[in-house]
């Protein structure tokens, strides 16, 4: 059973098994159509049958009555012994023989000679006035029609109304009378004949069965298999697409179906989300561009403007007020450090490390150490659970901690920062919380700040952010992104 199933679980499977009950199912209805045909043909061929029979046992004895010399009595007595008897054929011999044809009891009998007169009656036609069924049948009779179906009639009661021509032994020559009589329909078939031509129909159906099913079973699993081929191809570029490889192409299909412009149409749309994607990237590098133009512009360009405009009043304090001078360029060399640490933040924010061969926590880890040093500021990691994040989630969250702890660097003057990263059932969530001076979000959100860069970031794969702040009150970012799938949470680790 097992077996079976293992078989017929893929497409490939099922296809064969398809083609094996079509080739099964066509079979038995052809055998049934034949089966059915068959009956039909043989009740007409019965009837034939069964008439003949009647036509085989009259001519020759009533011929033996009419000719080299005719006997009018003898042919009397075996009318009026026909009569008695009741069947006017022999009774069957073999299993396919037709019955014997019971004569229709008390049904006049007539022997007439070429001219029409009558030669011979049986006791229910003596005193009656002869009156043909068909003047057609009787006509056909005559003239020596051998073929049966023109020599009788169905009456109203069923029988069969027949006229028998007496045919000289050369067929040829003018008939030496009729015979009219009426016998009987055919009777249905005993039950052993039907059992014998069923069990004759069962036995060639499941030798046709035992040696055509194979044959569809292997036809259908050569066809088959050209098909799950191509279906496969289909599927593994699909699988590499729903992990961002666009790389991957279908391999081309010279089918002409509807697998072959599925195929087609997948490689004209791995082209276009290809170029979307590029757009897409060219977008996001501009953007960034913009940023740490933007960065630069309002904190190392001010800084060395700032450190310029120190170092110019020291040269001209240096002869007049050595004490100024000397305080003029300690706050140069104030804002040169400055300038340094911010420099090194944005090296760091353009330099991440590799996603792919760490994992989100430890390019988180890793980066707050890094920052931590920069900055001076000790912070706290702490992972919270655990769970497989695809690589755009983990890049999403990795840039946003950047960002937050590049804000809590330049602007927050907080002396401790907590991070915590939390794996839930249906999302996972970042919190970056420092203890700084905090500040107006409506003015901040309006005037940039790195805020609309972060959620933009979020909003690209369905986050989003939510920002606690107020003046000497701290601010605490939460990013969170649904997941499509559940993560089981562990316990967690932390980092200070």
């Amino acid at each position: 059973m097992r077996f079976f199933r293992f078989l017929f679980k893929g497409l490939r499977g099922r296809l064969t098994l398809t083609y094996t009950l079509v080739t099964v199912l066509a079979l038995m209805a052809l055998e049934a159509i034949l089966f059915i045909s068959a009956t039909a043909y043989s009740q007409v061929t019965d009837i034939d049958n069964y008439l003949n029979d009647v036509v085989t046992m009259l001519v020759p004895e009533a011929r033996s009555y009419l000719k080299p010399e005719q006997d009018l009595p003898g042919l009397q007595v075996w009318l009026t012994t026909l009569s008695r008897k009741g069947y006017a054929s022999l009774e069957p011999q073999g299993l396919f023989d037709s019955p014997a044809a019971a004569i229709v009891k008390n049904s006049p009998i007539y022997v007439f000679s070429a001219d029409g007169g009558i030669l011979a009656q049986n006791e229910s036609a003596v005193g009656t006035n002869f009156i043909p069924y068909s003047e057609l049948v009787m006509e056909n009779a005559y003239s020596g029609n051998q073929n049966i179906r023109n020599l009788y009639e169905m009456d109203g009661n069923g029988n069969y109304w027949v006229a028998v021509p007496i045919y000289q032994k050369d067929h040829t020559e003018t008939v030496l009378g009729v015979i009219t009589l009426t016998v009987q329909p055919l009777p249905v078939k005993n039950l052993t004949y039907w059992s014998s031509l069923l069990g004759l129909g069962m036995l060639a159906g499941a030798v046709l069965l035992a040696a055509l099913a194979p044959f569809g079973a292997v036809f259908g699993y050569i066809l088959s298999r050209g098909l799950t081929r191509r279906l496969s191809n289909l599927s593994t570029t699909a699988q590499a697409w729903g992990k961002g490889d666009f790389t991957v192409m279908p391999l081309p299909d010279r089918g002409n179906d509807e697998i072959s412009a599925l195929s087609y149409q997948m490689r004209e749309m791995a082209s276009k989300i290809s170029n979307l994607m590029q757009d897409k990237q060219s977008l996001a590098q501009m953007k960034e561009r913009n940023r740490i133009a933007q960065e630069l512009h309002d904190t190392v360009k001010q800084q060395s403007f700032a450190t310029l405009m120190q170092v110019r009043a020291a040269r001209n304090l240096l002869v007049t007020d050595a004490t100024a001078a000397e305080k003029s360029l300690f706050e140069a060399e104030t804002l040169i450090k400055a300038s340094q640490q911010e420099l090194g933040l944005m090296i760091s924010e353009l330099r991440p490390p590799a996603l792919e061969g760490k994992g989100l926590v430890d390019a988180l880890r890793s980066y707050v150490e890094t920052w931590s040093s920069s900055a001076c500021v000790p912070i706290t990691f702490k992972v919270i659970g655990d769970g497989h994040l695809s690589f755009d989630v983990e890049h999403t969250l990795y840039r946003v901690a950047q960002e937050g702890l590049s804000n809590a660097a330049r602007h927050s003057r907080a002396s401790a920062v907590i991070v915590n990263l939390v794996f839930e059932e249906n999302q996972v969530i970042l919190i970056i919380e420092d203890n700084g001076t905090g500040f107006d979000f409506a003015e901040k959100q309006a005037s940039g700040f790195g805020l609309i860069s972060m959620q933009d970031r979020l909003k690209e794969i369905g986050g989003k952010l939510e920002i606690r702040t107020g003046i000497h009150s701290g601010t605490q970012l939460t990013a969170s992104i649904p997941l499509p799938g559940k993560i089981q949470s562990n316990g967690g680790n932390d980092h200070a």
